[in-house]
């Protein structure tokens, strides 16, 4: 998935084709060697990448003296909202490159300078293109680029139209594609790469997770990434569900603009049963995680009556303590709730970038208990006399910061909790059992974990 700060705006699969959430637009690619074409959605042998582990990505393809690179993303500026493709040629060959869109029930009009749809520019390349298709249902704008196409602008309108753009490309050269989303053709925009550094600054103070498991934490770091994207998502369950985790990781301003959305949607009564359950936990989680007032007390009543039978005991437990402060009436009523619900049902994220968070934030603190947070419940023995430092996770009981350090086979612990209640228990039974602390910073020597190996 790719997007910005506004949302997600595309999916970009194995071959660097690229479909829009709507499935209005589709784009894909080729490359040209001497009269042989190359469609990358057709062709085996591409390989897709992160760029810095932002939601951006670049696709190679292999060709006979290297590779050309696609690379993807969304540029925002505040006026213009625009695709950029961008393709590279690492070969030793000079190549063509072609970029074809295609859009579903619209008027295409192709010249080398741009692309039209339906009288406002769609496609615009850094330089014009050598030639142009278009073409409408059912013909195949690849048999016409394959085939040797022209120079002269053509216009065509149906059901489903496409249109393509093949540009020369030498050797060590690169040329971009920008594809007008929102606003206007922007006089510059950034490249792909560019717009992955600037999402490494969008992520740059999150909570920190080094392991062992190197995997974990690229994983978490690239998570970031996709759950910014979908804080803006137009479905307010999605939204929703970022926010608690967008908390856990300290990008409070990112999980407000999730909360703004969904407020908005459950307003417009507009939220369905396990959406109204996502919301009462992204707003719960700004009062308990953030310290800061959410509007729960204003739209608890609302949530719950859209919740009905998907509401579970835990987040109605979380509704309660939320309230407890601003509203006890209602937070005695969210505990009678809780009492009540069917003990079966239990709360579940759906989107892929929330549930991979919880895989890699499970095992590290577990904040479920009341006033106890548990450090690696779950640490696996092939962490045995390896580091770990997690800097500011947020629980429900207080930001939370640890590292683990080995004495031969003994582990040191040092942590600090700032924020939450003055009496919390920290334990660690993951590595000692018998081990727990209501101090809000210090450090330990303790026992051997039972996992050791022998």
């Amino acid at each position: 998935m790719i997007g910005d700060l506004q949302g997600p705006l595309a999916v970009v699969d194995g071959h660097g084709r690229l479909q829009t959430i709507d499935r209005r637009w589709s784009f894909e690619w080729g490359v040209g060697v001497g009269d042989h074409w190359r469609v990358a959605h057709q062709t085996a042998g591409t390989r897709r990448h992160r760029i810095n582990d932002a939601p951006v990505y670049e696709t190679r393809l292999r060709i006979s003296g290297g590779d050309v690179v696609a690379r993807v993303a969304v540029a925002n500026d505040g006026v213009s909202r625009v695709l950029i493709v961008e393709f590279g040629n690492v070969s030793s060959d000079a190549v063509a490159v072609a970029l074809v869109g295609r859009a579903i029930d619209g008027e295409i009009s192709a010249a080398r300078d741009s692309v039209n749809l339906d009288g406002r520019v769609w496609i615009r390349p850094e330089r014009q293109a050598g030639s142009v298709v278009a073409v409408s249902d059912p013909q195949d704008p690849w048999a016409e680029i394959k085939g040797g196409p022209s120079a002269v602008p053509v216009t065509v309108r149906g059901s489903e139209v496409a249109a393509g753009l093949v540009i020369a490309l030498p050797h060590r050269q690169s040329v971009k594609f920008q594809v007008v989303v929102e606003g206007r053709v922007p006089t510059r925009t950034a490249s792909p790469t560019e717009i992955a550094s600037g999402w490494s600054a969008v992520t740059a103070d999150a909570l920190r997770v080094d392991v062992a498991d190197a995997d974990l934490g690229t994983a978490w770091r690239r998570i970031l990434g996709d759950l910014v994207v979908q804080a803006g998502s137009d479905d307010p369950g999605s939204a929703a569900e970022t926010a608690p985790v967008l908390d856990i990781a300290g990008l409070d301003r990112e999980a407000d603009r999730a909360r703004a959305a969904v407020v908005a949607a459950s307003e417009a009564g507009q939220l369905g049963d396990a959406a109204a359950v996502a919301t009462l936990r992204a707003l719960a989680s700004r009062d308990l995680r953030l310290g800061k007032r959410s509007g729960l007390d204003e739209l608890a009543d609302v949530l719950v009556a859209a919740a009905a039978d998907s509401l579970d005991a835990e987040t109605a437990n979380l509704v309660a303590r939320a309230l407890e402060v601003t509203a006890p009436r209602a937070a005695a009523d969210a505990r009678r709730i809780a009492a009540k619900v069917d003990p079966a049902v239990a709360y579940q994220p759906v989107t892929p970038a929330v549930r991979a968070a919880g895989r890699v934030l499970g095992p590290l603190v577990d904040d479920s208990r009341p006033n106890r947070i548990d450090l690696l419940e779950d640490a696996p023995p092939e962490w045995f006399a390896r580091p770990v430092d997690v800097r500011g996770f947020g629980t429900l009981w207080g930001r939370v910061s640890f590292s683990v350090r080995w004495h031969g086979r003994r582990p040191a612990l040092l942590w600090e909790r700032t924020g939450g209640p003055d009496r919390v228990e920290l334990h660690c039974t993951g590595l000692d059992p018998s081990w727990s602390s209501i101090e809000r910073q210090g450090e330990t020597l303790l026992a051997e974990p039972p996992w050791a190996p022998s």
